[in-house]
């Protein structure tokens, strides 16, 4: 990703070799009486500024989004100059870090919707250490996982906090700022708390997709080539809709296997409207380099995905170095009323009672049953005191009523602890950015009716209106496809259907493939004395996962657990190392 880190104060010595040694890819670095502060990643998403007199030094990363009476655009180094105090950087869109500083003082912005974040630390009063990587400053201050922290990442859809999951570490994001006074090295934080417009007033469809379409827009107006991540969802077919008019400047990719439903769907659409389109399907790298990438993966998105997962994330390599901008249609699932369903249906009494112990069961996603007692106590301890911070902190469900308050749980909790990671993630390789978590948009959310918004009605009236042939294809959904014009339960039992009747489906074995692939090395992390006494696993269930997938025993389910757990372990290793 693109990255910065500095120090400023009265610092150690060695410090300053750890922070020259971060990284091989460094763009911009300066060095000034109590400062260093250094920046790389791929130039598209790192923007600075270096000043040799007294004027304000900056430097961005991530992409910067301006609105302007006449258009949107990215930010390039001459606007961001200009945005010298919070109050500017919060009327910013897109996801960014900035630093600025003159000789009197530091100052640190961070994107409205908490899409990228700074992380912090004072281990002496004197001085501060900052980065946009958390697992490097771990690995300076010799940090540990706090689980009660990371118990909810780990138990729940998502973490349910904001906080750093690394004790001594600090989290700042969602248009927080921090202010470092370089003469006395005074501290301040700025919080921030976001939140869309909740009153009555009403948005059209219309005013929505024009609203969306000046977001999709912003590669042409400056004459940049586009490139859609294109599935065989509705989100990213909604986008299609508005790209298909069209002529040049834009084409689409899909990754994945050729035959899973998502590039079967996206593929006979292409052909279909004579779209230029491209299906990406790395190759398995070696083991060494797959563990490389996987591990620094890990350590920037803290545990996002199990082993299986990277392997379709990877094929973003392909796209490096071209000179385009990747649309992607991350989080529209927010516009579909998609999130937390089970929680609507099924536990709208302890919702309205706001009843944790009640609400939790209904946030569970298993990944693997592999801690101690002891740790999972802590995990559980850990998602309540975070949800009951949930609950002082947004509007009253009885309020604003039951779908609009789980709408704001997810832009609250996994926008900023699930998608934010997949945009760091992106900004590692390419220039993207995804329309649809933009403030112009999302603090529209609420304006729209709650029956608008469900079962995909709006994106399906948009779809039908920009482009009718577009809503002839299935949608695809896992290993399923499904017709367009089913809603949302409706698809649901179709899969069901699919299921029980034990029609031809898509059988994914990347997982399988994987793990099998890696084989002596997971059996041989399971038996390291690092892992027999690090004191946060059950290795008697350790074993069992091991021995059946030895002898070629395992179930589908023993396979998913070791999936996650080899995840888990190498972020460990990754921060303990």
């Amino acid at each position: 990703m693109s990255w910065l880190m500095g120090v400023a104060g009265n610092f150690p010595d060695g410090l300053k070799k750890q922070i020259n040694n971060v990284s091989e890819n460094i763009l911009v670095k300066q060095e000034e009486n109590n400062l260093i502060i250094i920046a790389g990643g791929i130039r598209q998403t790192c923007k600075f500024n270096i000043e040799t007199n007294e004027k304000d030094s900056f430097i961005s990363v991530g992409v910067g989004i301006e609105h302007s009476e006449n258009d949107v655009k990215f930010m390039n180094e001459e606007r961001w100059q200009v945005i010298d105090n919070v109050e500017k950087a919060r009327k910013l869109e897109g996801h960014f870090v900035k630093v600025r500083w003159n000789k009197d003082e530091i100052k640190v912005y961070t994107d409205i919707l908490g899409l990228r974040d700074i992380f912090y630390a004072t281990p002496q009063k004197d001085y501060i250490i900052f980065s946009t990587r958390g697992d490097w400053l771990a690995k300076y201050l010799q940090a540990e996982i706090n689980f009660k922290e990371f118990g909810s990442r780990w138990l729940l859809f998502n973490q349910l906090s904001s906080n750093s999951i690394l004790n001594g570490v600090e989290r700042l994001s969602g248009g927080s700022s921090i202010r470092v006074n370089r003469n006395d090295m005074k501290v301040t934080i700025n919080k921030y708390d976001w939140l869309p417009n909740l009153e009555s007033d009403s948005l059209s469809s219309t005013e929505y997709s024009t609203k969306l379409e000046k977001l999709i827009n912003i590669p042409f107006i400056q004459n940049q080539r586009v490139s859609l991540s294109f599935s065989g969802g509705m989100d990213s077919r909604l986008i299609l809709s508005y790209l298909a008019g069209r002529r040049n400047n834009w084409y689409t990719h899909t990754f994945g296997d050729y035959n899973h439903p998502d590039s079967v769907v996206a593929n006979s659409i292409a052909k279909s409207l004579s779209i230029e389109h491209e299906q990406i399907n790395l190759d398995m790298p070696t083991q060494e380099v797959f563990l490389t990438e996987f591990k620094d993966y890990l350590l920037l998105t803290n545990v996002n995905n199990a082993v299986s997962g990277y392997l379709q994330l990877r094929n973003y390599k392909k796209l490096i170095c071209r000179e385009e901008v990747i649309i992607d249609g991350g989080f529209g699932e927010i516009w579909r009323r998609e999130f937390f369903n089970r929680l609507l249906l099924r536990g709208r009494k302890e919702l309205l009672e706001k009843n944790i112990g009640g609400i939790i069961p209904y946030l569970i996603v298993h990944r693997a049953d592999v801690f101690t007692g002891e740790i999972k106590n802590i995990f559980n301890t850990g998602c309540k005191e975070q949800l009951e911070n949930i609950f002082i902190n947004l509007p009253d469900a009885n309020t604003i009523g039951m779908e609009n308050w789980i709408d704001l749980f997810a832009i609250k909790t996994r926008l900023l602890n699930y998608y934010s990671s997949a945009q760091v993630h992106l900004d590692n390789w390419v220039f993207g950015y995804m329309p649809f978590i933009q403030k112009s948009l999302l603090e529209n959310l609420f304006v729209l009716s709650v029956a608008e918004r469900k079962n995909g009605k709006l994106f399906r009236y948009i779809i039908k209106r920009n482009n009718k042939m577009l809503s002839k294809f299935p949608l695809a959904k896992g290993q399923f496809t499904h017709p367009f014009f089913l809603n949302t339960i409706q698809s649901h039992i179709w899969n069901i259907a699919y299921k029980k009747l034990r029609l031809k489906t898509y059988n994914d074995t990347t997982a399988e493939n994987l793990l099998n692939a890696l084989s002596t090395y997971i059996q041989d992390t399971v038996s390291t004395k690092d892992v027999k006494e690090c004191g946060c696993y059950d290795h008697s269930k350790l074993l069992r996962l091991s021995n059946n997938f030895a002898k070629g025993t395992a179930s589908s389910f023993d396979l998913y657990e070791l999936d996650w757990w080899f995840a888990f372990e190498l972020f460990r290793q990754g921060i303990i190392k």
